[in-house]
């Protein structure tokens, strides 16, 4: 059973607790969302400082009312601090003018890539490569069944 799965059936048990008991829930989940961070946040030293944000936010019992899984809850956590902090480090990384760039082919990583470890919209994306959302949408979902399959 994965941590998705155990969570899931002690859901109930988390939303009772007020205020949330942050330090159990980093030594059950900070593997898994550090994980996630990891996969927007290359630089583990970004990546580190996300996680700590993660589990020390005031967002967190908000998040965790909200979702009615605490896993689920600490990946969206995640993911929402590390594109926050990648947008962050990207303002001061001013060099960088234009963070898409055409290309002949787009592959189901790439456009991947962009919506989820990147953070741009599917209208963005569209709206860059003339792409239609139905397509995007099938490309996300190729590359999930790829990514599943290996």
């Amino acid at each position: 059973m994965n941590e998705l799965e155990r969570s899931a059936g002690n859901a109930s048990q988390w939303h009772l607790r007020t205020p949330t008991d942050q330090r159990a829930l980093y030594d059950r989940f900070g593997a898994m969302a550090y994980g996630v961070i990891l996969q927007i946040l290359p630089q583990t030293h970004l990546a580190q400082e996300a996680l700590i944000d993660v589990f020390t936010s005031g967002q967190l019992p908000s998040f965790m009312n909200s979702s009615g899984s605490p896993a689920i809850a600490i990946i969206k956590l995640a993911r929402l601090k590390a594109l926050e902090l990648k947008a962050k480090t990207r303002e001061r990384n001013t060099a960088i003018a234009e963070p898409i760039t055409s290309a002949s082919s787009y592959s189901p990583e790439f456009i991947f890539d962009l919506s989820f470890r990147q953070g741009y919209s599917f209208e963005a994306i569209s709206d860059q490569f003339g792409l239609s959302k139905p397509e995007i949408l099938k490309a996300v979902r190729d590359f999930i069944h790829l990514y599943r399959r290996s």
